[in-house]
């Protein structure tokens, strides 16, 4: 922070910065319902929403013999790790599934290890995109979803207050990350020492200083809700602050929208042009339109739905390819760090058909739709066309002139994949990732088309039946491979928080965390709409 200049100017003059929307930008004031207008009892009893949450209860009780309160359950060895700080990461993750799900005593287990937290300490450096998506998101969908009156609520009214006074606690401990010229958060913060670690990124020899897109632009979701719930603007104030920056690019981006996914902490500028939808950026695209959905009247919001829709438009424009000889499968290509299209796309950027989708219904952008499920029907074949039916972890393909972005990539195995299938794939594994479960998600809940719940049971059914059954949960090497090849000794908390949910949501009753009244973060947890359509 410059000297003498206060965390209230800074962010007085960040958003003065940022209030002058890019010329492109098409402001509207436009607000519309998401979900399609399902018939009267859609969904009731549905077998399968209680086939997920039994997967839930099972996989629970393993983390809860073995690893409880940990971070992490390791199902082959039945032990844990502590990688998320030591506060018991699934505990947090795991705790607003399971209140959708109405597993009360798992739940009333979940609120008394929050309570007993002390998250101003920890032995572990603490990464604050995970403290922040992980951690403060999962106590404040927690707290919205048992305070809102749409679940079973037996429980202890200081328990439930405890999730907002921890998410408070956890904000302002970490809050020294903010603590750079720009107000661009550090990537890790030593609790012990009250270090700060930076990151760096090194462009043509030079070393900067940097944060990642996505972990600057994450948290302005969480902070709105944060400071909407307690009051504190301080929050809010550095979550404008960092957001000015990526949505007044500068250098401008390769292509309108697609920003690269690193800035200099100092000077708040772009060092790379690798813009996408994909890991290292994907989280930032996804909360533009999500804050504006929170919060319509918000004058950054409104910037930011603008910079959202030049993003879409510019991806229809430039990046939504189709392989060679395939014209009915559309990817989103990356783009390397000089801002060429690479032809490629990771398992992350699928869930931009889910992002398109919910803001082209919310700003009647049919166009905007169209795209997003485009992507989520072709993000679906990486599952339906693999031996365990689960997906890898990136895909290549070559471009409409049959040449691939590599020459490596130009090889008799890669090559007979894309003859077959119309790419090939380049990393096999499957880690669990949930974004095309989430787009799938949201495909059924926007259009109503029950295709989309049939993809996401078929996902469910090869999650239990592909691997072995002693460990049906694990992640594998190789998706190609009889169980996956090799089982991976990790459950990830995001497994409880995204997996699981996304998957029960596809089954559940529509109006259950209906998208008309909750809006998710990155995680999946769910916090209520300021101001609903």
């Amino acid at each position: 922070m410059v000297p003498g200049f206060s965390h209230a100017l800074m962010a007085l003059a960040m958003i003065g910065q940022a209030s002058a929307a890019p010329s492109h930008a098409r402001s509207s004031a436009t607000c519309g319902t998401v979900q399609f207008d399902f018939p009267a009892g859609t969904n009731k009893n549905d077998p399968r929403a209680e086939a997920v949450k039994q997967a839930y209860v099972r996989e629970w009780n393993e983390y809860s013999k073995y690893a409880f309160p940990n971070d992490d359950l390791l199902p082959i060895t039945h032990n844990y790790t502590n990688d998320l700080f030591g506060w018991g990461a699934t505990v947090v993750d795991a705790i607003d599934t399971a209140v959708v799900m109405g597993l009360t005593d798992i739940v009333e287990q979940q609120l008394k290890h929050i309570a007993s937290v002390d998250f101003k300490k920890s032995a572990y450096l603490v990464d604050f995109f995970d403290v922040n998506i992980r951690y403060i998101g999962g106590l404040l969908s927690a707290y919205d979803l048992i305070k809102s009156g749409d679940f079973p609520n037996p429980y202890d009214d200081d328990l439930v207050e405890a999730l907002l006074s921890q998410a408070k606690s956890l904000a302002t401990a970490i809050s020294p990350v903010f603590d750079t010229v720009t107000g661009l958060p550090v990537a890790n913060l030593n609790f012990t020492s009250g270090e700060l670690v930076q990151s760096t990124t090194t462009v043509n020899g030079t070393q900067y200083n940097s944060t990642n897109t996505a972990q600057a632009g994450t948290m302005i979701l969480e902070y709105y809700r944060l400071s909407d719930l307690t009051g504190d603007e301080s929050f809010r104030e550095h979550a404008q602050k960092a957001e000015g920056y990526l949505i007044n690019p500068s250098p401008a981006p390769a292509f309108p929208g697609l920003v690269g996914t690193e800035l200099d902490t100092e000077t708040g500028k772009f060092i790379t042009l690798d813009g996408g939808w994909e890991a290292g950026v994907d989280s930032f695209i996804e909360y533009l339109i999500k804050t504006y959905v929170y919060d319509r009247d918000d004058s950054l919001a409104s910037n930011m739905k603008d910079f959202w829709i030049t993003t879409a438009e510019s991806s229809i424009e430039n990046i939504a390819l189709h392989p060679y000889n395939q014209p009915q499968i559309t990817f989103l290509s990356q783009l390397d760090v000089n801002g060429s299209i690479m032809w490629t796309m990771d398992d992350y950027a699928c869930f931009a058909g889910g992002n398109l989708l919910l803001g082209g219904k919310y700003l009647d952008r049919p166009d905007i739709t169209e795209l997003g499920v485009k992507v989520a029907d072709s993000c679906h074949l990486w599952y339906n066309q693999t031996l365990t039916g689960l997906g890898p972890s990136s895909i290549g393909w070559y471009n409409a002139s049959n040449q691939p972005y590599d020459s490596s990539y130009n090889n008799a195995t890669y090559r007979a994949e894309a003859s077959k299938y119309g790419y090939f794939i380049e990393d096999p594994s499957y880690r669990s990732y949930p974004e095309p479960l989430e787009s799938i998600f949201y495909a059924y809940r926007v259009t109503g088309d029950e295709r989309w719940q049939d993809y996401n049971w078929e996902i469910f059914n090869a999650l239990n039946t592909t691997r072995s059954k002693s460990v049906p949960y694990a992640e594998i090497t190789d998706v190609n491979e009889p169980y996956g090849g090799t089982l991976v000794n990790y459950v990830s908390s995001f497994y409880f928080a995204e997996v699981l949910k996304y998957l029960y949501l596809s089954f559940a009753e529509p109006d259950v965390v209906s998208l008309d009244k909750y809006v998710f973060n990155t995680e999946c947890h769910p916090f209520t709409i300021k101001k609903a359509c």
